[in-house]
């Protein structure tokens, strides 16, 4: 009835999970043209895909993902936690065939679906993973409360100090993407960082995935103050990926008005959770980011990425 199996998913099965996007195909080609190795837990009966994880073996080491902000695992509720065990189990086998010496998992934020994480967490522990990277982001519980009675007494004065400044809040058109990146970008500079990814990248992947991304902006009168390049990851989860404002509006406070509408905005389309991502700078925590993102209403959740070398 349950099978662990590798390759393409079979003609006429259906996933039992809500896949990520970058856990797609399409996304998976972006990160690399190299040869991915894909192992999925399969419910024959029922023609269901009950876990999946895809890997890419680049010089000795089994990635999942490449390049993205998270890979690993995608599991059904159904799954057992000894299923799960032996599904580590037979993927560690078959990488070691294919040339792996290390493998590396890099989790979703624990927010995204806390059983799984703990579960997952847990196995790989038992299978002597150890945790090669900790980091800290912050999932904003999308609910029927509005914004400005979730987020704390400092950020409601900012919020109201905004809503007096007049400023307009617009979903922008994909094809001004280029205005965005590079309103963000500058803004990034002018503080003394950077982005992580460069037009021509970012551009390639939206070109690819559109019906994924989401442009937001904030506007005094006609001038674009903040903006934001936003992700649908899931069907539940929209994350905040690139969002910038100019120091020349610090006293509108605008980033907090345009995180106050894109929280209305994943409420109108039924998201659960605005991941507004973790929060690091050289390897360190940003402390004040982490805290600023916490007093918006936001929860602390670990991500976390595994290694284990593999005999």
């Amino acid at each position: 009835m349950f099978q662990v199996f590798e390759g393409t998913i079979p003609h006429g099965f259906k996933s039992d999970f809500d896949e990520s996007l970058f856990n797609g195909k399409a996304h998976r080609t972006l990160q690399s043209s190299n040869k991915w190795y894909s192992f999925h837990l399969l419910r024959r009966d029922k023609q269901r895909v009950l876990a999946s994880i895809h890997f890419c073996v680049v010089d000795g080491i089994a990635l999942s993902p490449v390049s993205a902000p998270f890979g690993s695992f995608e599991v059904s509720s159904v799954v057992t936690t000894e299923q799960l065990f032996d599904f580590i189990k037979f993927i560690e086998e078959r990488l070691n065939k294919y040339g792996a010496e290390k493998i590396t998992i890099k989790f979703p934020p624990e927010k995204y679906d806390v059983s799984n994480h703990n579960k997952l967490s847990v196995l790989l522990f038992n299978h002597h993973y150890h945790i090669y990277q900790a980091e800290l982001g912050a999932c904003l519980q999308i609910s029927k409360q509005n914004f400005i009675d979730v987020i704390e007494s400092w950020e409601r004065r900012k919020l109201k100090q905004s809503l007096k400044a007049d400023l307009n809040f617009k979903i922008i058109p994909m094809s001004r993407l280029n205005e965005i990146y590079n309103f963000i970008l500058a803004c990034r500079v002018e503080r003394g960082h950077t982005l992580s990814m460069t037009y021509r990248e970012l551009n390639t992947t939206v070109k690819k995935l559109k019906s994924h991304f989401v442009l937001f902006g904030v506007y005094q009168s006609t001038e674009l103050v903040a903006a934001s390049i936003a992700i649908k990851v899931n069907k539940r989860v929209l994350y905040n990926f690139y969002s910038a404002h100019s120091k020349s509006s610090d006293s509108l406070s605008p980033i907090v008005f345009l995180i106050s509408k894109m929280y209305d905005w994943c409420g109108t389309h039924r998201f659960n959770i605005l991941d507004l991502g973790t929060s690091a700078w050289g390897g360190k925590p940003n402390f004040p980011l982490i805290d600023f993102k916490l007093r918006l209403g936001a929860e602390p959740s670990m991500k976390l990425t595994f290694e284990k070398t593999l005999a």
